[in-house]
């Protein structure tokens, strides 16, 4: 469920680098990113991952490593996509939302519950290269804990565990709010023998809610 955010701060510098010119070509050494552990594996895994994606396309060295890099039409589309997500606040409490619940789902133990202010420093934690606020992680579990998918033991930032409908959520592999969803209708046929219709049957035909009426 998490993003990569160090794929997404280098894609992020080469559309501001280029001002979203494909024929502009950048040197991986001239990107420095905005943690001190990054290191220089990590820019070359990073645009490696974008290369993959076709969102750049990169010159290799007799070694193979990339040297030079520049950004696809691709690219330039689906990095200006991703900084307008990042602006926006619903999907960043959207993405809280589902980050938290998968986040807890594969941390929380049995026994005791896992802490919000972990997944704050997690990798989960961040949207697009943009780290969630504490206010946006308080908010999204907030809606979880309405929801029924999380319990807590009080307070903004504090312990949780996995509700049985979190979990459901999580297995069935949907997006909270998609699975929130209320199920539309499904459209009914009642048949009976002798009417007019074809073959000699009448058909009558309602929407009913899905599951309903089952007999």
């Amino acid at each position: 469920m998490a993003t990569d955010w160090l794929v997404d701060e280098l894609l992020f510098w080469a559309l501001e680098s280029s001002e979203g010119d494909t024929t502009y070509w950048m040197r991986i050494q001239s990107w420095v990113p905005s943690t001190l552990d990054a290191s220089e594996d990590a820019g070359q895994r990073a645009v490696s991952i974008l290369m993959g994606q076709e969102l750049v396309v990169g010159k290799r060295a007799i070694t193979h490593e990339v040297v030079e890099f520049a950004l696809t039409p691709v690219g330039v589309r689906e990095a200006g996509r991703r900084f307008e997500a990042v602006r926006s606040r619903r999907e960043r409490l959207a993405y809280a939302e589902n980050a938290i619940l998968a986040w807890v789902f594969e941390t929380v133990l049995p026994s005791r519950p896992v802490e919000l202010i972990d997944f704050i420093g997690s990798p989960a934690g961040y949207f697009y290269a943009s780290k969630l606020t504490a206010e946006e992680v308080t908010e999204a579990a907030t809606s979880l804990v309405e929801l029924k998918m999380l319990t807590t033991t009080g307070g903004p930032l504090t312990g949780v565990w996995l509700a049985p409908e979190g979990r459901a959520c999580v297995m069935s592999g949907q997006p909270v709010r998609e699975y929130m969803r209320p199920q539309g209708t499904q459209l009914i046929q009642n048949i009976h023998s002798g009417g007019v219709g074809a073959q000699g049957l009448d058909v009558h035909q309602h929407s009913g809610d899905q599951g309903a009426g089952a007999s």
